[in-house]
């Protein structure tokens, strides 16, 4: 887990940053140094575990203990979206005060991942320099890019396995407004989660959305790992959560 840093405890809003699939708290230190900077104390866990539901377990005892001295916000990429939008529907507005979602899908597959592709995922085979430019645009600089894809972790089998088939979303319990204030940010141009099934999550959950042009070209790690990206959406969290925006569809 990366350690909490910023401001002190008195300051504005105590969040916790979610990676997604495959990459653990270090993911996000670019924006927690902008939202840290915005005058927020932040805290970025580390998760791993066999399932989507065994990583929100984890990620919800982590969020109590968090919001012991009051409610936090929660940020959650890709897979920890997910995970953050679960949590946020088994507690109440007196441990998660708003919600925000970063390029995650909505409902599963609509096929299983093949078997040669599991087998080159799992054991990582794939070709860094043919699998970056779908993750990242030139928004992210070289160096970046390949410090990122170099933090990336080998998952459990299991949940792999969950994960590669077509069943694994938890649809029911994610089909429902949240009872905080929401926000869904993503791009349209993202070649790893398209952006009509995070918009299908944004309208599920009454959260807002704030999209970022195709013609942007931003990519789905982009979020967290480029200078210009990262800054913009730590100012748009921020108004967000200082402006106390109400459940509602943009």
């Amino acid at each position: 887990m990366s350690p909490p840093y910023g401001a002190t405890p008195d300051s504005r809003s105590t969040f916790v940053l979610v990676h997604g699939y495959g990459v653990r708290g270090s993911f996000w230190e670019k924006l927690q140094a902008h939202l840290a900077r915005e005058g927020h104390r932040v805290t970025a866990p580390d998760l791993s575990g066999d399932s989507p539901f065994e990583l929100a377990s984890q990620l919800e005892a982590v969020t109590r203990e968090q919001a012991a001295t009051g409610p936090v916000v929660m940020v959650g990429h890709s897979l920890g979206g997910i995970l953050c939008a679960l949590v946020a529907g088994r507690v109440g507005p007196e441990v998660v005060s708003h919600l925000v979602v970063i390029a995650s899908p909505f409902a599963g597959r609509a096929k299983s991942v093949g078997p040669v592709v599991k087998f080159l995922i799992r054991y990582r085979l794939l070709p860094p320099a043919l699998i970056r430019p779908r993750f990242f645009s030139r928004a992210t600089s070289p160096a970046d890019q390949k410090r990122w894809f170099g933090r990336a972790v080998p998952e459990s089998p299991a949940l792999q396995q969950v994960l590669f088939g077509t069943d694994w979303f938890p649809t029911k319990e994610l089909s429902r407004p949240t009872v905080q204030p929401a926000l869904v940010i993503y791009s349209e141009a993202d070649r790893i989660v398209e952006a009509a099934t995070t918009r299908q999550l944004a309208a599920a959950l009454g959260a807002r959305e704030y999209p970022f042009a195709r013609e942007l070209g931003v990519g789905h790690n982009d979020f967290a790992a480029s200078d210009a990206v990262s800054d913009e959406v730590a100012r748009t969290i921020s108004a967000f959560v200082s402006k106390g925006a109400r459940n509602a569809t943009a």
